[in-house]
């Protein structure tokens, strides 16, 4: 079988953003027929099977995926809207997001909404919380006075693999601490499940001087700076700049009716 990363990235293309793309109808509750995604797979990858996708689902760490009977779907993370079923969760006393300081003092002062997704993706415990701090440039930790929240202002809560969803917005109120944190040595800025290459950290570890090449401020002057200077060549016409293409990333399914309803 392939890099299992490799798979687990395609299906999240699949079935977080892009299921149209590869001609899939997806129920209201973002299931798919299992066999048609392993169709789908074997587009790109023949030598994967039921088994390797089953078996990459169940012992993934971070839960992203179920399959029931023969269906299967992303739990969370999607670009376009799913309808939660099932129950609303019994709301912990805290949950708990990973995000830059400044985001999370602004968090403070304002309450928490999702700005990029339709669900507000909450992490169950600090120490999940802290683990995603290699992904965030100048990490701090956010806590959440869930049950609070659930009892006081009615917010619902609904559990989906390593995360916590909610459609609604926290109040400021129901804002605990705010504590940064230390990001490890080299980490990157991205999302495990993105179709796209990681980014560096911006900004690096806080306090750090900006520095050019070797340690030297871009503001100082080399020694080469001292030599008598040349005239300058003359300056070619910029290219023309082509036209942008609109991105088709997060295009809504079509979804289907009246299926996988459970």
């Amino acid at each position: 079988m392939p890099d299992r990363r490799r798979i687990s990235k395609l299906l999240s293309l699949i079935l977080r953003h892009r299921p149209d793309e590869f001609g899939l109808n997806m129920d209201a509750y973002g299931f798919i027929p299992l066999a048609e995604v392993i169709e789908s797979v074997q587009q790109r990858y023949s030598a994967v099977g039921e088994e390797d996708i089953r078996d990459l689902i169940e012992t993934s760490r971070q839960h992203r995926f179920e399959i029931v009977e023969d269906r299967v779907r992303a739990l969370y993370g999607h670009s376009f809207f799913v309808e939660m079923d099932g129950e609303p969760m019994t709301a912990p006393e805290h949950l708990y997001l990973c995000v830059p300081s400044a985001q999370g003092q602004r968090m403070k002062a304002e309450g928490i909404r999702s700005e990029d997704r339709f669900y507000l993706h909450l992490l169950p415990t600090r120490e999940v919380a802290e683990s995603r701090a290699g992904t965030v440039a100048e990490p701090c930790i956010v806590e959440v006075r869930a049950a609070a929240a659930a009892t006081e202002a009615e917010v619902q809560f609904w559990s989906r693999g390593e995360v916590v969803l909610t459609r609604q917005v926290i109040a400021a109120e129901y804002v605990g601490e705010v504590v940064e944190i230390e990001a490890p040595p080299g980490s990157v800025v991205r999302d495990d499940d993105s179709d796209e290459r990681p980014r560096r950290r911006q900004g690096g570890s806080r306090g750090r001087s900006e520095e050019g090449p070797r340690g030297r401020n871009p503001r100082e002057r080399s020694p080469s700076a001292s030599r008598p200077e040349t005239a300058p060549a003359p300056k070619a016409a910029p290219p023309a700049e082509e036209p942008k293409k609109a991105p088709s990333f997060g295009r809504a399914p079509k979804f289907s009716t009246g299926s996988g309803r459970r």
